[in-house]
């Protein structure tokens, strides 16, 4: 029974594993374990081939088999050179389309084993249409075509009658030959097995640097003695077609979580690029790399491990505590770490909102640092830092520099809060963040009190900064403004410009440090000018603009900061 299944199966086998040794030898294990139950027809026997092909792909044993038999060697056709270029499941995801399944179908096969949507399906539909230039029937008849099982024996050696009394020695030498030869492979293919370990890192490494970076991230975790997982999820980064490693692999992190092995890598591209990471599971069902992650900055940053509410935490980063951004005030909770990892936190804390983001507050040295980590692996954790102008004192215009650190928390609390959840900036690929608070103080028309916001991220380099508006608990009072940061280095020397609108009508507000002497709006509103008070520092110029009934279009307008030197920057309000 099944028997007529068997050629189609070993095609759709044997294509999936096109590559590497021993493809024919290993299809052909692969497909008799999947017709050994004996019981389904072929959708039954192409489901437990799947199966065995993404979770205990079969390795070739019958080394032998090529000294007795060679392949019929024929040039790939275009759809299969094209399928060469995929990962093996991609390769799956397609002919199993040929194969006569719907993207749905394809998806609902393989879901089990792997995540994949109806995209990724029809991407690789896509590539290979692209490639071959043939529609799907063209590329039907190629594959169904193709015949992996065709063999043939190996041509005798034709030997002269007068030589072949000396054939016994020959055969004798040929056969220790033979032996020396096997034992030399085996001792290559060990050695070839162990060429693709990552690196280790020790556990004090990065005590030899005053600021360790993700270079000098210890490899940590209970399975560091498993060779052969280190090596398999090495491997299996460097086959990703996607986003492969570049320069040396080296572990962060490999252990047991959640009845899941779990190894962590990143890579080493060199200074002029910041290095990815990326996550390998082996479950009962599948197993591979599930997520890949380019860090915004090489300095020891959280990681969020797949979707277990768990992070990964360096060890130069103690006393990890943890608060949901969206409280008007900071509610934190400790979080213990082992083996650098931290225990599961709520997973009720993760609902939508804030950007999927979670604040985190640790101490390196002296230092208190805080990150904004997210619950998806493929986003960003970015490190916020505060750059505010020098204290200048208080103003009779309502400004105060000078706070006390209740005080100071408190704004800290409120620039997060802007950020994560009121849209200050957007975290998912960003680098580390610099906020700068430019003003405070009261608005007009009863607006009530405020701060002037300033947002940097470090990547893109030289991107434009954002600016924003908001009130005492972080709740925005204004759509991005605009900034002239991706000019000036110093927060003395930022200025920053938004629409408000309050009750009665829009209003320009512009702010800068006192690095600037003074700030000039031009443009449809006409010219008017703020210069630095004399207790405060730093000027402020808030321009009328039209009623709100009245505002079709908001006017077109430039604010120019000038600094004491003479050197200035134009700002446009977004």
């Amino acid at each position: 029974m099944g028997r007529e299944h068997y050629g189609r199966l070993l095609r759709l086998a044997y294509l999936t594993l096109d590559d590497g040794d021993h493809p024919l030898s290993r299809a052909r294990r692969a497909v008799a374990g999947a017709m050994r139950a004996r019981r389904g027809g072929y959708p039954a026997m192409r489901a437990r081939l799947v199966t065995i092909l993404l979770t205990d792909p079969p390795t070739g044993r019958h080394r032998l088999h090529g000294l007795l038999f060679e392949p019929a060697r024929t040039e790939p056709g275009p759809v299969r050179a094209a399928l060469l270029e995929f990962p093996p499941h991609e390769r799956l995801a397609y002919l199993l389309c040929r194969d006569g399944l719907t993207a749905p179908e394809v998806v609902a096969e393989l879901n089990g084993h792997l995540a994949i949507r109806f995209e990724d399906v029809d991407r690789v539909i896509d590539a290979v249409d692209a490639q071959t230039g043939r529609d799907e029937a063209g590329q039907r008849a190629e594959i169904e075509a193709f015949e992996p099982d065709l063999v043939r024996l190996r041509p005798p050696v034709t030997v002269p009658p007068a030589r072949r009394s000396s054939m016994v020695g020959v055969t004798v030498a040929g056969v220790v030959a033979a032996v020396l030869l096997a034992v030399t492979a085996t001792a290559l293919f060990r050695a070839e097995e162990g060429h693709g370990a990552p690196a280790v890192i020790g556990s004090r490494a990065w005590l030899t640097s005053s600021a360790p970076t993700v270079e000098e991230w210890p490899s940590q975790g209970g399975l560091l003695h498993d060779a052969g997982l280190l090596r398999r999820a090495a491997d299996a980064w460097r086959g990703d077609r996607r986003d492969p490693p570049v320069g040396r692999v080296a572990v962060m992190y490999a252990g047991t979580v959640d009845g899941a092995s779990l190894v962590v890598l990143r890579d080493s591209p060199g200074p002029r690029d910041m290095p990815s990471v990326a996550q390998y599971f082996e479950r009962r069902r599948s197993r591979g790399v599930e997520s890949v992650r380019k860090l915004g900055t090489d300095a020891g940053q959280l990681v969020m491990v797949g979707m277990t509410w768990r992070y990964l935490v360096p060890p130069w980063l103690l006393d990890v505590r943890v608060a949901v951004p969206s409280g008007r005030s900071p509610d934190w909770q400790p979080v213990a770490v082992r083996d650098g990892l931290t225990a599961p936190l709520p997973w009720n804390w993760f609902t939508p909102r804030c950007q999927n983001y979670l604040v985190f507050q640790m101490t390196s040295g002296m230092q208190t640092v805080t990150q904004l980590a997210s619950n998806d692996p493929r986003s960003a954790a970015p490190r916020v830092w505060f750059r505010d102008p020098p204290d200048q004192g208080t103003s009779e215009r309502g400004t105060s520099k000078q706070k006390t650190p209740e005080q100071e928390a408190k704004s800290a609390w409120a620039a997060l809060n802007a950020v994560a959840c009121a849209g200050a900036a957007t975290l998912s690929e960003s680098g580390d963040l610099r906020l700068g608070r430019l003003w405070s103080g009261e608005l007009p028309d009863g607006g009530g009190r405020a701060t002037l916001l300033t947002v940097d991220a470090a990547s893109p380099s030289g991107a434009p900064g954002t600016s924003i508006l908001i009130s005492e608990d972080g709740r925005a009072l204004s759509e991005r403004g605009g900034t002239n940061s991706d000019h000036v280095s110093s927060g003395a020397t930022s200025a920053a410009a938004v629409w408000w609108r309050s009750s009665r009508r829009w209003r320009l507000v512009a702010a800068a440090g006192p690095g600037v002497a003074r700030l000039r709006s031009i443009g449809e509103l006409g010219s008017h000018e703020d210069a630095a008070d004399r207790r405060d520092g730093a000027p402020l110029l808030v321009v009328p603009g039209p009623r709100d009934g009245d505002a079709v279009r908001l006017p077109v307008v430039q604010v120019v900061a000038y600094e004491p030197d003479g050197d200035r920057t134009v700002i446009t309000p977004r």
